[in-house]
């Protein structure tokens, strides 16, 4: 089905995420630190990102920006998800 990043760095939501999106026939790849999302990101290749809002580093937001501004990623879907 889809090729989805999941930027996370809680290891009970990443394991929440991962195993419901595996189930419904995703590939999920996680990201537990924001510093490198963007790097694993066009390397991975998703089409579907979803990121935390609060993370440590690089926030949600800004992440967001510079997925925006990859000419690969940019058209990218998002889903921004917080605690």
């Amino acid at each position: 089905m889809a090729r989805i990043l999941v930027v996370e760095d809680n290891a009970l939501n990443i394991k929440l995420f991962c195993d419901l999106l595996a189930a419904h026939g995703h590939e999920p790849e996680a990201v537990t630190d924001s510093r490198v999302a963007l790097e694993r990101a066009r390397a991975f290749g998703p089409e579907l990102i979803i990121t935390d809002i609060q993370l440590p580093h690089v926030t949600g937001p800004e992440l967001i920006t510079q997925f925006r501004a990859d000419e690969a990623l940019a058209a990218v879907p998002i889903m921004a998800v917080t605690a």
